[in-house]
């Protein structure tokens, strides 16, 4: 297949890419900067200098079979004030509008990555037929809901919506935890006594492998491992893999001071989710069934 994406240079996204391109996929990256090191052979990906906010100036060379998004907006970790929430509501909708009409130009279906955010309550288990509960910075993606509605009343574009937990791994953001852990350190954010769902990078890519090469059009796809786990017991297991002796826990309300209300809804958000139905239509199942099996890999 004919795969052009974009964020392919990102932490997902490299891992993605390594995987199409040892599956002899052709793969086409549209990146701000395709200079720097990769994950994968560059040598076997073609790149288009270019950002998704000046989609109108990209010129998308030969067929494509399918456009993978999978790009986060550039922020810098930190406190996010309403102001610069606006900044980032604005960008976000750009990036997913260029994209949307990126699709309809190339007249090729569309995986979009969303993300696993649902609010549920005791015993409840949110699946794909839940709303994305829009609080913190998944409200970032407000407009996400009303382009897909669009396109759906509309059937302009064959797409597939796939909706990832948490993603953690040797890289990314996760990384800075990992080195942390590493200097003998886990810090837990809040009580830690919420559950938010987990991914293993690996495991979330081969769930996007799936649905690029059986494009199931018109599904939406939580992707996560089969066990759902609370922040504090993921992060403590983390400490005593690494033998990180010092925890320290940040309470509620200074967390919510230090990162605003924000990322603090984010944080202190509670979610479990069920992953039956990309198992069931898509025939994916974890390597790294639960965050245990997870976070011992990365000390391989």
């Amino acid at each position: 297949m004919n795969i052009l994406l974009i964020g392919g240079t990102g932490f997902l996204g490299s891992h993605l890419v390594k995987r199409l391109i040892d599956r002899r996929h052709e793969v086409t990256i549209i990146s701000r900067n395709p200079y720097h090191d990769m994950l994968f052979d560059k040598s076997r990906v073609r790149f288009i200098k270019g950002d998704i906010l000046q989609a109108d100036k990209i010129e998308i060379p030969g067929r494509v079979d399918v456009l993978v998004y999978t790009a986060m907006i550039p922020f810098k970790p930190g406190r996010i004030s309403d102001k610069k929430f606006k900044e980032l509501e604005r960008i976000t909708g750009q990036y997913l509008n260029n994209t949307i009409e990126l699709a309809k130009r190339l007249t090729c279906p569309l995986i979009l990555t969303s993300g696993a955010s649902f609010d549920t309550k005791g015993n409840e288990i949110a699946d794909e037929s839940w709303p994305i509960a829009r609080k913190g910075m998944a409200a970032l993606g407000r407009c996400y809901d009303e382009m897909i509605d669009i396109i759906k009343r509309d059937s302009s574009i064959p797409l597939i919506e796939m909706l990832p937990a948490q993603i953690y791994g040797n890289g990314g953001m996760f990384g800075k935890v990992i080195n942390m852990a590493k200097n003998g350190r886990i810090v837990i954010l809040g009580g830690g006594s919420n559950f938010l769902p987990r991914i293993h990078v690996n495991d979330c890519a081969d769930a996007y492998v799936l649905a690029i090469e059986k494009l199931p059009v018109g599904k939406r796809f939580i992707i996560s491992d089969n066990e759902n786990v609370r922040v504090k017991d993921f992060m403590l297991h983390l400490a005593k893999a690494f033998g990180a002796r010092k925890i320290i826990n940040i309470p509620n309300p200074l967390l919510r001071v230090v990162t605003g209300k924000h990322i603090f809804n984010t944080l202190t958000m509670n979610t479990k989710v069920s992953n039956d139905l990309i198992k069931r239509e898509l025939g994916w199942t974890p390597n790294y069934p639960s965050y245990r099996e997870g976070i011992k890999s990365l000390l391989e």
